[in-house]
């Protein structure tokens, strides 16, 4: 296995050395395979985890550190026919704990941190490779790719993205703003794991991602449109044997009392599908966002609400979300479930922060965020934001009430270091369920594109 990495690391960066930066008129195979673009990152990742107060025997801080990235080949554009490869790695580089440890619920190596690859000291994968055939108004590609809509999307936090194995379609319906999207997820790949299978994203336990049966893969058809003042949305998805789900998100920025505001809303319902592997599911969920753009170019500042209500206790054979132990319960009294981000805190909810929200809460409520988005200087991206979480009480499963804290800073290089940023994402949790009185996560990254 290992020589095969090799090998195919080999051919990819041999064939890069043939690509120039910018594609030319094609009109010969040669021409199509040597005209092609070298794209790609490095990255250089640190995450720690630190608990405070009572919490089980088993929680103990964890960190972990990788270097990776990707390397991506793409070739010129022949009649509208194109191909791309990437390469996606994450390495160990002797900072990582290993000491084993061994409890109840197998927590076999306490000190690490297993989000940013696994429980592994490297990862090499294939990520993406697809045949693309594109003109102005329609596309279509197949293969390994990366997918990015509200709730089948890259989840791209870490070292390496969601990524997914189907046939993807969009068309622009005329000069209107407006598009047609059309996804059939066969495969899937979660960001720590190396190879893509039929399972999808599930509950804890928090050092090893917990999958599902076989699904059978997943569809999503969405219709949106972006003018100068006004946005829509209305996505379709189906989770093979999970659930199907409706979502609709629109937008207004009016000008008012000199200032350009905005205004944007969401609504969710989901509901169990096939053979409800997951539990049945009746959810639903509103959102709102309001808020002010500042003068100046300086940012916004915002307030967002989501409500999901609850629909009935749901008893049913299941996994505790915290512990991986059995419960009565899968999918509490109206909880929404999405299989591709539910603890990756990827989800599209308004109030969602990096490690927190209603869905990986995994019980109904509702949740509050105040925040900003600033740019005081060009280069230099600053998003705090406070948030609370009202959980409701499903009887038997207590769910805490919790408020985050979160900074987010990013600061972009010019001149002779453009494509390098360092970003740095700071939160604090109190009281979520399991993890003690409050735990803080500090993820720092250095990455640069080229």
């Amino acid at each position: 296995m290992k020589q095969h990495k090799l090998t195919t690391l080999a051919l990819l960066l041999g064939m890069g050395t043939v690509m120039h930066a910018h594609a030319a008129d094609v009109t010969t195979f040669s021409d199509w395979l040597s005209q092609g673009d070298v794209s790609g990152d490095a990255r250089l990742y640190d995450f720690g985890r630190d608990y405070a107060g009572t919490q089980p025997a088993f929680l103990r801080d964890m960190n972990a550190v990788s270097l990776g990235g990707k390397i991506k080949l793409e070739t010129a554009v022949w009649d509208g026919f194109s191909a791309a490869a990437a390469l996606y790695g994450a390495y160990d580089i002797g900072l990582n704990n290993y000491t084993p440890g061994k409890d109840a619920v197998g927590y076999n190596l306490p000190y690490l941190n297993p989000l940013l690859m696994g429980i592994n000291r490297t990862q090499t994968s294939l990520g993406e490779a697809y045949l693309q055939y594109q003109t102005p108004g329609f596309m279509i590609r197949g293969g390994n790719e990366l997918i990015n809509n509200p709730w089948n999307n890259p989840s791209d936090g870490f070292m390496i993205p969601n990524l997914f194995q189907g046939i993807s379609t969009t068309i622009a319906l005329g000069s209107t703003g407006a598009q047609l999207s059309v996804d059939r997820i066969f495969q899937y790949k979660d960001r720590s794991n190396a190879a893509f299978d039929t399972t999808s994203l599930a509950v804890l336990p928090y050092d090893k991602l917990v999958t599902l049966a076989e699904s059978g893969g997943a569809t999503d058809a969405g219709l949106t449109y972006k003018g100068q003042k006004a946005s829509a949305a209305a996505w379709l998805y189906q989770w093979d044997n999970l659930a199907q789900m409706t979502y609709l998100e629109g937008g207004y920025t009016p000008v008012f009392a000199g200032h350009t505001w905005f205004v944007n809303g969401q609504y969710v319902n989901e509901t169990s599908l096939g053979s409800q592997d997951a539990g049945p599911i009746n959810a639903q969920v509103y959102g709102l966002k309001l808020g002010m753009n500042l003068a100046q170019h300086l940012g916004n500042v915002f307030v967002a609400y989501n409500k999901e209500p609850s629909n009935g206790v749901i008893s049913t054979p299941g996994i505790n979300p915290v512990t991986g132990a059995t419960t009565t319960n899968k999918v509490y009294n109206g909880n929404l479930y999405s299989p591709y981000t539910q603890i990756y805190n990827t989800d599209p909810l308004y109030t969602t922060v990096m490690n927190y929200g209603l869905v990986s809460a995994r019980a109904p409520g509702s949740a509050w965020m105040v925040g900003a988005n600033l740019h005081p200087v060009s280069q230099l991206d600053i998003v705090p934001t406070v948030s609370e979480y009202y959980t409701d009480q499903t009887p038997g499963v207590p769910v805490a009430n919790v408020r985050a804290y979160m900074l987010d800073v990013t600061w972009h290089f010019s001149g002779k270091l453009k494509g390098l940023s360092v970003r740095d994402r700071f939160g604090v949790e109190h009281d979520v369920l399991g993890y003690g009185s409050a735990y803080i996560d500090n993820r720092l990254m250095m990455q640069y594109n080229f």
